[in-house]
């Protein structure tokens, strides 16, 4: 590039940005919906309730629970490692199984709100 062609590019280009830099305020545009930008105060006064300790579930339905999970568990870890298990024990835990799981079916609501959707907030 030769000196004559940089001085007059160069002249073009301060010109371009003259230009650019005396245009009205008309010419850009007010801000829109995406400019809007969220206040970061909004959650200043909500303490969150404390949480319910671990272990204030019912007894009886905290054990069913453990039965029903367990329950197949500790038969599969029987049948795993001690095959000589003597078959009441077996059975036992398979009655207790199905016992905890109608307990806990039987504490199901037996009647439904008819206004209600199932959306818990």
């Amino acid at each position: 590039m030769t000196e004559p062609e940089r001085s007059r590019e160069e002249a073009e280009w301060l010109d371009l940005v003259a230009r650019l830099e005396s245009t009205d305020s008309e010419l850009v545009p007010e801000p829109g919906p995406r400019d809007y930008t969220a206040a970061d105060d909004d959650d200043e006064g909500y303490v969150p309730p404390e949480p319910a300790p671990l272990g204030a579930g019912e007894p009886l339905v905290v054990l069913a629970w453990l039965m029903v999970a367990g329950g197949p568990v500790g038969l599969l870890l029987i049948a795993m490692f001690w095959r000589g298990v003597p078959m009441a024990a077996v059975l036992g835990i398979i009655v207790l199984v199905i016992a905890a799981a109608g307990y806990l079916v039987s504490r199901l609501p037996s009647e439904r709100d008819g206004y209600d959707d199932g959306a818990k907030v």
